[in-house]
Order: structure tokens, then C-alpha cells, then sequence
């Protein structure tokens, strides 16, 4: 008889995708910011979108982040 292996889920979700600060400037997910204003604020080499959108509502539009 052969094995089979399952693989079990975890409860940990998984680390959101980063991309290049650059690309994500070019995407359509930040097409709602002013890019030169994004690329001034978004200093970091990459981003998820969601901490990206984050850093730049924070920065332009005065809001506190409630959780992390």
C-alpha cells in the first residue's frame, strides 16, 4: 500500500503578497492616489496593498490606524 500525505490547514492566515513600491504606484489598486504624492509617502521597497492603502490614507487623509 502507498501513503498518502495530506496536508493539514493552519490556523495562521497567510502573509499578504508584497510587490515593489514601484508597481504598485503603476497598478490600479493606488490609481485612486496622486502618484507623486504616493511615491513621496510609500519609502519602502514593497508593500501589500492593503498596508500600502493603509500608509497612504493615513498620510493624506489625517486617519489613525485602529488596529494592525
Amino acid at each position: 500500500m502507498s501513503k498518502v500525505s495530506k496536508k493539514v490547514a493552519t490556523s495562521q492566515p497567510a502573509k499578504e503578497k508584497r510587490y515593489p513600491t514601484e508597481k504598485l504606484l503603476k497598478s490600479k489598486h493606488l490609481a485612486g492616489y496622486q502618484k507623486d504624492f504616493a511615491k513621496a509617502i510609500l519609502t519602502e521597497e514593497a508593500y501589500s496593498i492593503k498596508d500600502a492603502k493603509l500608509a497612504l490614507d493615513t498620510a493624506l487623509k489625517g486617519n489613525a490606524p485602529t488596529h494592525r
